[in-house]
């Protein structure tokens, strides 16, 4: 019997949120006080990946010598940035098209999960006046492992009810998809570079998403 789409799990920053440009000021502005370079392009390799990664690798890019408690705290400080940048979302924050996207997949009866690194992304929902579409949002403190393991995409489809090979998941990070693509989820990627294009679906940006052709897909994969 051929799968049927049940449930959309959604990474957040970068797929359903503008937020990867700020995250990119906040990162760029803590790395610089420890004096350890930072570009545009380590923030889209970062993308996902668990805060604590980010951190330690920022720290061996200096030559000074951090405890885990100071290292806590640098993360603490970029985190304590990035949300004075996001305080005044609002539903124009949301990516180009997501709105729309997300409303056809929900009046199709299409059941939505949230996997996500941040830890801001209930704030966020709840900003744009979206957070009751969203019956599970994975908490990331509680997993053993980070992206690029698929635990956090695994997690949401257990915490949906929904059979894995049942759901589709969206990512624009080079970790998040690599987790997805780990699955029998039907993979979306929006972006571009190698890994994008073993997506199962991959798109330029989040207007070209629709639930017409995302429902068209997933049946003919």
């Amino acid at each position: 019997m051929a799968n049927k789409l049940q449930a959309v799990i959604f990474d957040f920053d970068g797929v359903i949120a503008d937020t990867v440009p700020h995250y990119y000021e906040a990162t760029k502005r803590m790395a610089m006080e420890i004096g350890a370079p930072f570009t545009k392009e380590d923030n889209l390799r970062y993308q996902g990946v668990p805060r604590k990664i980010l951190i330690d690798d920022l720290v061996a890019r200096t030559n000074n010598v951090f405890s885990e408690s100071e290292k806590e705290a640098l993360g603490n400080q970029k985190s304590d940035y990035y949300k004075d940048l996001i305080s005044q979302f609002t539903v124009e924050n949301m990516l180009p098209g997501m709105y729309v996207f997300l409303k056809e997949l929900k009046d199709a009866g299409i059941k939505f999960g949230i996997a996500s690194s941040s830890s801001n992304a209930p704030y966020l929902l709840d900003r744009f006046g979206i957070s009751d579409w969203f019956e599970c949002i994975v908490d990331p403190h509680s997993l053993k492992k980070g992206k690029p393991d698929p635990e956090i995409f695994l997690t949401a489809a257990d915490c949906l009810g929904v059979d894995y090979a049942n759901c589709a998941a969206i990512e624009d990070g080079q970790a998040g998809l690599s987790g997805i693509l780990q699955t029998p989820m039907f993979a979306v990627g929006i972006g571009e570079g190698e890994v994008f294009e073993k997506a199962n679906w991959r798109v330029s940006s989040t207007l070209e998403l629709k639930a017409s052709t995302l429902l068209e897909k997933f049946h003919n994969r």
